[in-house]
């Protein structure tokens, strides 16, 4: 049996759960009243210098609802870090009122509609440069602002995060630390417990709202034995679960309860068993294996035949998938995982039966089961009800009995105490009734300094900051690469390759890289993005990958809008598609081959295939207008390489002038005759 100790230090390594500093922290960022710019209320770090509110909405997690609703400065400090020698010229996008400073200087003022004025041309030489960008909101709390340059060599384009660094200074440092622990105690479900005694907020932070697994019938899905030991060590079998430890094993008596339990979580059953399985033979597992390797499954999961979990990757074992799952059972739960956690679980990858099946034959064939020791006893369903009330199993767990009398404090009653000291935080082996979450002592530092903040935040919906969380806790960062930050999946992909060896050319596709998501939030229109991730897309715009994008059904509304905001774009904005009718025809020949850019020897257009995409093949065509913002188009056109880096895809047009004759030359309105004609076939289909 595994000790607490070592969990404890299990989980400490684990911890890369929630990340303190991010990987891409490019801007420090303060938060002062508008009538107090002085009085910093928050602190944070941002990829851009880019934000977008309503009127009286949160500016950031701390920052009080009360002062937003009269208006905010932002101010972004750091780095500007250029490689060469550049003649720059800055304007900004919003409303409101900015400045930007470079090495003290100031370099451009501008208030009210913001984008009208430009900066002098400045020249600035290659190395890091101090910035300062200061930032004041509307009187009501409404903002909008986004950072642009522009230079001889290429066209007006918001600043990317790779031009922006920092150090981050101690009062950002601490104030990440509340932010780590007001993340750890939503998602740790601390309020489910210790519920507020008046409402936390109309709009609170997302992650509060959002429901532990739900236990849909556990008695014909799920193992009796597998249960046991769930129950006496989750975090053996999934290192880095939510699931606290109910039971102290170091008490005998407790193997007697978690025997119990596991009765009454088995007994809780619709009484009917899964669909009979098709018969399984070698041919459908090794079928299987092409599917978790084609997928890409190695980006969250390690192989069902390893049993020592990936700490450092946060990868979720599959060794101990027979010993959980009853006969047919994982081959339900792969149609719609989220059924069952619609926030915290695997999404759903809409697999078709053949996948379903294969896939659960592969995995059942070559786990491994490794289970923790727990005394075999009979348990006895009528007291493990009890139990389960005893335990409070119903806060997090719908559906479960409740206990004659609630104990748990309130959470303006846990706020008011020390949680150095006692209850579930504390470091204190004698936890008395406290669940053990087996906290590092980073996580209990970051608990502790978020206790000290008071409740407030938990009312705050922060929509950038919490996309900026969910693209990490739902492992988005694990298939998609992001500023300079490789996707896991590029390191991990090659240990399941093996899989399909038997598969004659397997290899030797088209380029399978997945979307980069540096610039996800002004380049596709947050609509598109909710139906992408929602999983209601139709069309697929690169049919061509083997993997797919799973549906985050339950985050997709708040995930597009997260991101837009990310980038200082306003989610909701509108999308005017008329058409030029005299570029149309011009554009359709900018795409051919024999008298344009040859665009459709990569690219697809609705049923007409590329032509002789043999190593790379482009996105399709169809849907642009309602897929791409144009301002992005315009800049992807412009320099490809400066958006995706490494890309196939070569800059037609450097110095904005074309080779083609066409509309004499200019890029400019060349690629917007390109854009018309995609418009235009748009509207065909």
């Amino acid at each position: 049996m595994t000790s607490s100790r070592s969990l404890t230090l299990l989980s400490s390594i684990f911890s890369l759960s929630i990340t303190l500093f991010p990987a891409s922290a490019q801007l420090q960022t303060s938060f002062s009243p508008l009538d107090a710019p002085d009085r910093v209320l928050d602190r944070r770090v941002d990829r851009l210098p880019a934000i977008f509110l309503k009127a009286g909405e949160a500016p950031s997690a701390f920052f009080p609802a009360e002062s937003a609703a009269k208006g905010f400065r932002s101010t972004w400090t750091g780095k500007l870090k250029l490689a060469k020698r550049q003649r720059l010229i800055f304007s900004f996008e919003g409303l409101g009122e900015a400045t930007l400073l470079i090495d003290g200087k100031e370099i451009l003022t501008e208030s009210g509609t913001l984008g009208s004025a430009r900066s002098k041309q400045t020249r600035i030489n290659p190395g890091e440069h101090e910035i300062l960008i200061r930032y004041s909101s509307s009187a009501d709390g409404a903002a909008h602002f986004r950072l642009f340059w522009e230079e001889r060599g290429f066209p007006r384009q918001s600043v990317p995060p790779s031009a922006f660094s920092s150090t981050t200074d101690e009062p950002t440092s601490a104030a990440l630390l509340q932010r780590r622990g007001r993340e750890l105690f939503a998602t740790q479900h601390c309020s489910k417990c210790h519920q507020s005694e008046s409402s936390i907020g109309v709009d609170p932070m997302q992650e509060i709202n959002e429901i532990a697994p739900l236990l849909i019938n556990p008695g014909d899905r799920l193992n009796e034995t597998w249960l046991r030991a769930w129950l006496a060590e989750p975090h053996t079998l999934r290192p880095g679960t939510t699931m606290p430890q109910l039971f102290d094993m170091k008490k005998p008596e407790n193997a007697q309860q978690i025997a119990d339990l596991a009765a009454f979580l088995g007994s809780m059953s619709a009484g009917s068993a899964a669909p009979a399985e098709p018969a399984t033979d070698e041919a459908t597992i090794l079928a299987g294996g092409a599917h978790f390797h084609k997928l890409g499954c190695a980006a969250c999961h390690t192989a069902p035949s390893q049993a020592t979990p990936d700490l450092e990757n946060r990868r979720i074992p599959l060794n101990n998938v027979t010993a959980k799952f009853k006969t047919g059972a994982l081959t339900a739960f792969l149609k719609d995982p989220s059924a069952y956690a619609p926030h915290r679980g695997m999404p759903n990858f809409q697999l078709n039966d053949e996948e379903r099946h294969s896939l659960s034959a592969f995995l059942t064939a070559k786990s491994t089961p490794k289970l923790p020791a727990v005394a075999e006893l009979k348990g006895d369903a009528a007291r493990g009800k009890e139990v389960a009330a005893a335990h409070h199993c119903f806060y997090c767990h719908a559906g479960l009995p409740t206990p004659s009398e609630l104990t748990v404090p309130s959470m303006q009653k846990i706020f008011a105490a020390d949680w150095s000291k006692s209850g579930c935080v504390s470091a204190s082996e004698d936890q008395e009734k406290a669940p053990a979450l087996h906290l590092t002592e980073a996580d209990r530092q970051a608990l502790i300094a978020f206790s000290k903040t008071g409740t407030d935040s938990l009312g705050n919906n922060d929509k950038a900051e919490a996309a900026e969380r969910k693209f990490h806790s739902l492992r988005c960062d694990s298939c998609h690469s992001r500023d300079a930050m490789p996707a896991l999946l590029d390191r991990t992909h090659s240990e399941t390759q093996s899989l399909t060896a038997h598969i004659a050319g397997a290899n030797e596709k088209v380029d399978q890289s997945r979307p980069h998501m540096s610039f996800i939030g002004e380049m596709l229109r947050a609509s598109y993005m909710q139906s992408v991730i929602s999983g209601s897309l139709t069309t697929k715009p690169r049919p061509w990958l083997d993997m797919r994008m799973p549906a985050f059904s339950s985050h997709a509304a708040s995930l597009a809008d997260g991101f837009a905001r990310l980038h200082g774009i306003d989610p909701n904005e509108e999308i005017t598609s008329t058409i030029d009718q005299a570029l149309v025809p011009i554009g359709k020949d900018l795409l051919s081959a024999d008298k344009g850019f040859g665009c459709t020897t990569c690219h697809g257009l609705g049923d007409t295939k590329p032509t002789a995409a043999f190593e790379v093949q482009g996105i399709y065509l169809e849907h642009i207008s309602a897929r791409l913002r144009r301002e992005w188009f315009n800049r992807w056109m412009d320099n490809p390489a400066s958006v995706t880096p490494g890309t196939k895809m070569p800059q037609y047009a450097p110095n904005g002038q074309s080779p083609n004759p066409a509309l004499n030359g200019k890029a400019d309105d060349q690629f917007n005759a390109i854009w018309q004609y995609l418009q235009s076939v748009e509207k065909k289909n």
